[in-house]
C-alpha cells in the first residue's frame, strides 16, 4: 500500500512546496507571449528530487517563452519513492493567477484548466538481484587476500529487492563487522545513492569459499620424519573453515620435521609440524665462540638434525670436543656458554 503525503501548506501538499507570491518572479520582457491558456494535468510522474511548475503542466498549452519562465520555478521536493503528493487545486489558481500578472498579462484573459484532484509521484527503479549480487562479488574479489580463481560464492542473500528513485547510481560498500577476512560468512552493507543523495542501504549476507592446493602425505608418516619432495603430493581442497590450519606453501612443509604420525592421502596440518630443519646430522659447521672482548670461530660437524633456534651437540674437528650449540641459520651454530 502506498503512502500518501497530503500536507495543504502550499500549492503542493508540502510546506513551502511553491514560493508564497509570484511577486518575487522577476518580470521578463518576453513574457507576454500568445498565452491563452495553461492546462494542468491529473496524474504527474516526475524524475527529478525536485518538481518544476512545468512538469505539472500541459507543455502543449504553453508558448516556448513560457515554458522556460515555469521550468524556472522549482516548486519543493518530489515525493519519496511509493508515496504520493497532492496539489491543492485553489492554492494553484490563486499562484498562477499571481504569476500571470507579475509578467505583465491579465489572469482573467488566460483560461486556467486545473483538475480538482491533482498528484504527483517519483519515477522508480528496482534493482535487479543480479545487480546487487555483482556489487558483493566485485567487492570481496577486490578487497581479499586470495586470488579471485581460488573464490567462491553461495547463498547470497538480502532482504528484498529495492525499488529506488530513477537517476544516476551510485554505491559504497563497507564490511557490516570492521576488520573482517571476507571469508565463510561474508556481511556486506551498500550505500545506495542518486544523483549524489543516499537513498538506501542493503545488507548482503554471502557465503565465500576459498579453495586452495593443499600438501598431502603422500606415504604414511612417522614421528620425526623429515619431509622430502618424494614424500608428497596436492589436492586442492575447500580451506574456508580452517584458512590457516593446512600447509599450502612448499617452504611450510620440505625439510620439516613430523610431530605426529600421519596416514597416506591425508591433508598435513601445520600443528603437527616441526621448525624446518636447517641443519642434518654430518653436517660441516662454523663453531662461534663469544665471550666479552673475544670472538673465535672453529670447525665443527653437527651430531644431529635442528632447525634455527635449536641447541644440539657439535663436535669440534680441530680437538674432537662435543659441546653444545645454538643454531644460527645453515652453517653457523653458537657455543652454549
Amino acid at each position: 500500500m502506498r503512502t500518501v503525503i497530503a500536507l495543504l501548506t502550499t500549492v503542493f501538499s508540502l510546506v513551502s512546496f511553491l514560493p508564497a507570491t509570484a511577486q518575487s518572479v522577476a518580470k521578463s520582457p518576453k513574457a507576454a507571449g500568445a498565452l491563452k491558456e495553461i492546462r494542468i494535468r491529473s496524474a504527474i510522474m516526475v524524475r527529478d528530487g525536485n518538481v518544476c511548475l512545468l512538469e505539472i503542466c500541459d507543455p502543449s498549452t504553453l508558448p516556448d517563452n513560457w515554458k522556460s519562465i515555469m521550468s524556472a520555478q522549482n516548486i519543493g521536493d518530489a515525493p519519496p519513492v511509493g508515496a504520493e503528493k497532492f496539489v491543492d487545486p485553489t492554492r494553484l489558481r490563486s499562484f498562477l493567477v499571481a504569476l500571470l500578472n507579475s509578467h505583465g498579462l491579465d489572469a482573467a484573459g488566460v483560461k486556467l484548466d486545473i483538475p480538482s484532484k491533482i498528484v504527483v509521484t517519483r519515477e522508480s527503479t528496482r534493482v535487479s538481484q543480479q545487480w546487487i549480487e555483482e556489487v558483493f562479488k566485485k567487492y570481496v574479489m577486490e578487497n581479499s587476500q586470495w586470488k579471485q580463481s581460488d573464490i567462491a560464492f553461495e547463498n547470497l542473500r538480502l532482504s528484498g529487492i529495492p525499488v529506488i528513485p530513477t537517476g544516476t547510481l551510485t554505491y559504497t560498500v563497507r564490511p557490516v563487522t570492521s576488520g573482517t577476512r571476507l571469508i565463510g560468512n561474508v556481511s556486506l552493507s551498500v550505500d545506495l545513492y542518486v544523483d549524489g543523495r543516499m537513498v538506501r542501504t542493503l545488507d548482503i549476507l554471502g557465503r565465500v569459499e576459498v579453495f586452495q592446493n593443499v600438501y598431502f602425505a603422500s606415504r604414511p608418516l612417522k614421528r620425526n620424519d623429515v619431509i622430502s619432495n618424494s614424500d608428497l603430493e596436492v589436492h586442492r581442497m575447500d580451506i574456508t573453515d580452517a584458512v590457516d590450519r593446512y600447509a599450502t606453501q612448499a617452504d611450510q612443509v620440505l625439510n620439516r620435521r613430523m610431530l605426529y604420525e600421519i596416514g597416506v592421502h591425508q591433508p598435513l596440518v601445520l600443528a603437527q609440524l616441526d621448525k624446518p630443519l636447517v641443519i642434518k646430522n654430518g653436517d660441516p659447521v662454523r663453531i662461534i665462540y663469544q665471550i666479552p672482548g673475544l670472538l673465535v670461530s672453529a670447525k665443527g660437524r653437527a651430531n644431529g638434525d635442528a632447525a634455527i633456534g635449536d641447541t644440539l651437540a657439535v663436535t669440534n674437528t680441530s680437538s674432537t670436543k662435543t659441546i653444545y650449540c645454538k643454531v644460527v641459520d645453515s652453517q653457523t651454530v653458537m657455543a652454549v656458554q
